[in-house]
């Protein structure tokens, strides 16, 4: 079951670059209405009981990773405005990477030597896709570093929902982030002084959409999965979020795609699907040392 809905969320969550580029108004705007309508829509499968009893420590931690995706949020739709969605999804997908190193640094689950050749793999793909950008222009190089910056952001979160979601149900965990991001997108917007007024006069729709399809739907599911799955998995899964990138670019924005670009494409998911396929089989064999380290002192 939670594969399936893996594999759901994806599709879902995948729709969320057509609305961005899709909407008229300032990705301040859009990335606020986003989150406001899906903190709107969650409230009411919100139970009061379970959100007033939150510790302290679960709140900070909702707090920070609200924070996070609000950043992640206006750093990938500005960097939609600077190059493909192609390339802005691809490097967005890089978040395993990140991923590994905060399971690493945080959770001592620490990857072997040829898991790390594969992130080198990976790495050395992203290379090539933004070598491939800097003939588009420095505009889509800056586009590429953006989504980098978001990608690192998007990591902390789906690493904070780890361990927060071992307490807390999706709805609540949800509503909480979701209501964060929508109060430090406002100030985004305040700061950038974006009439949000007229701005949700323009799309509305396209808010709407980007709380139900990508959101509710994408990441909604995705933090379901994430009190039953490894971070690691769901990384796994959003790798395919490139795949829908680079087909949504090239039908429906026409966007073109470089040799250099698909061969960096391909390596980048090769290199990052080696080093997960990797790194969850060496999770389970330092599982089986300690089970039987374990077994061995409890015969003694």
């Amino acid at each position: 079951m939670p594969y399936f809905t893996l594999f759901m969320a994806l599709f879902f969550i995948s729709t969320s670059a057509i609305f961005v580029k899709w909407a008229e108004t300032p990705i301040e705007a859009v990335a606020f209405f986003r989150m406001l309508f899906s903190t709107l829509l969650l409230l009411p499968l919100i139970h009061l009981k379970e959100l007033l009893s939150l510790s302290s420590t679960t709140i900070r931690h909702m707090i920070l990773s609200g924070i996070l995706l609000a950043g992640h949020f206006w750093l990938w739709f500005l960097s939609l405005d600077y190059t493909t969605v192609a390339s802005s999804t691809l490097f967005v997908t890089a978040s395993p990477i990140f991923v590994l190193i905060g399971n690493a640094v945080f959770f001592k689950q620490h990857p072997s030597k040829k898991a790390l050749f594969f992130v080198g793999v990976a790495l050395l793909g992203g290379g090539l896709v933004a070598y491939g950008d800097i003939a588009v222009g420095p505009r889509a190089l800056i586009g590429d570093g953006l989504a980098l910056l978001a990608t690192i952001l998007v990591a902390g979160y789906w690493l904070l929902g780890q361990h927060v979601r071992t307490s807390v149900s999706t709805n609540t965990y949800s509503f909480g982030v979701y209501a964060v991001s929508s109060v430090v997108l406002l100030l985004f917007s305040l700061i950038q002084s974006v009439n949000l007024v007229a701005a949700f006069q323009v799309d509305w729709r396209i808010y709407v959409l980007l709380a139900v399809f990508p959101t509710l739907l994408g990441h909604n599911l995705f933090n379901w999965a994430l009190s039953r799955v490894s971070a690691s998995i769901v990384s796994i899964t959003i790798l395919g979020e490139a795949v829908w990138g680079m087909i949504f670019g090239y039908f429906l924005f026409q966007e073109s795609l470089t040799w250099i670009q698909i061969a960096g494409a391909t390596l980048l998911l090769v290199g990052i699907g080696l080093f997960l396929r990797r790194n969850e089989r060496d999770i389970r064999e330092q599982f089986a040392q300690q089970n039987a380290a374990t077994t061995s002192e409890s015969e003694r």
